[in-house]
């Protein structure tokens, strides 16, 4: 965390819980996406209970091991050009002062894209508050960067 924005256009917080919720990953991390996934998979299906609709009680998680960084290496300025956005914003993190060292966020018709980038190369990526728009953005980014999407709550991969 540090005291100033990278980038002060505007700023995204985030619950520490959705920390790369729905993220993107490096395409040679595949076979370890799916193995992560499916250890989500036993446990949604063994280890949880429907409440209400819509909500489920689990009495067990899972905790990503092997998946590691996301090893992202897409140039900043071009993700910006890509998504046709012109700002960028930062990250804050709820109840944690400050902001999130090397983070940024963009906006676009599909939601708010967060990560952390390093010389203005992009290390990791994800999706918050994403919008219907999504579903049609999300495979053009993948397709573009090569990258794989994988919201790991709902136990969905996209590939290119």
């Amino acid at each position: 965390m540090t005291n100033l924005p990278a980038y002060p256009d505007f700023t995204v917080t985030l619950s520490g819980d959705n920390w790369r919720q729905a993220e993107f990953v490096n395409i040679s991390k595949l076979k370890l996406v799916g193995e992560e996934v499916d250890e989500i998979k036993e446990i949604h299906i063994n280890h949880s209970r429907e409440m209400a609709e819509g909500i489920r009680a689990f009495d067990n998680v899972h905790v990503r091991r092997s998946i590691g960084a996301p090893e992202l290496f897409i140039p900043l300025f071009e993700l910006r050009s890509f998504l046709n956005s012109d700002t960028l914003g930062a990250i804050a993190i709820h109840q944690h002062p400050g902001f999130v060292k090397t983070g940024f966020a963009i906006t676009s018709r599909g939601g708010c894209y967060y990560g952390t980038e390093e010389n203005g190369v992009v290390k990791s990526l994800a999706l918050c508050d994403a919008t219907p728009w999504a579903g049609y953005e999300i495979p053009r980014i993948v397709r573009q960067f090569s990258l794989v999407f994988v919201d790991w709550c709902d136990c969905i991969i996209i590939t290119p």
